[in-house]
């Protein structure tokens, strides 16, 4: 009898291990902060060519540590300063640094990091709606695959 109790308590330790310890990612959001662009108009002619994105825009940099025990992936952004909110990366073609959008996301590894910075990969704010002052800072919407929906504040900072 004594053996059967022991073994109900060890069944139950065992079940609620497995129901406690759910993988989730735990998201912690830092380091944001937006600067403006000034992307020149489309000019083959001068040798300004594929600037898909001529006007004024603006950039969004963060990181985004995952705590958790599952992979998150940041899906897209939308910010009401501009008309178009993508994510993007930067890349080396043809000898000349080039922006992309990111069509699938970014993954965010369980237990590990992504860092959106200047060089690599990034939100692009494009068609800005008004300037992007030094101390300003705006609101960003982020939605997450497995997280939803967060929002954080960008701190504007000098070109």
């Amino acid at each position: 009898m004594r053996y059967a109790g022991l073994m109900v308590c060890a069944a139950i330790v065992v079940l609620a291990g497995c129901g406690g310890g759910q993988q989730v990612p735990e998201l912690v959001i830092s380091g944001v902060w937006s600067r403006p662009v000034a992307v020149p108009a489309q000019d083959s002619a001068a040798g300004v060519a594929d600037t898909p994105h001529a006007g004024f825009n603006g950039v969004v940099y963060l990181q985004v540590e995952n705590r958790g025990g599952a992979a998150d992936r940041l899906l897209r952004a939308e910010a009401e300063v501009c008309a178009v909110t993508e994510l993007h990366e930067t890349i080396m073609q043809e000898g000349r640094m080039r922006m992309q959008p990111v069509t699938n996301g970014l993954e965010i590894p369980a237990r590990g990091r992504l860092e959106l910075s200047p060089g690599g990969h990034h939100v692009m704010l494009m068609n800005l709606k008004r300037g992007l002052a030094p101390g300003d800072s705006i609101a960003v919407q982020l939605e997450f695959e497995r997280s939803g929906v967060r929002t954080v504040f960008s701190h504007i900072r000098q070109p």
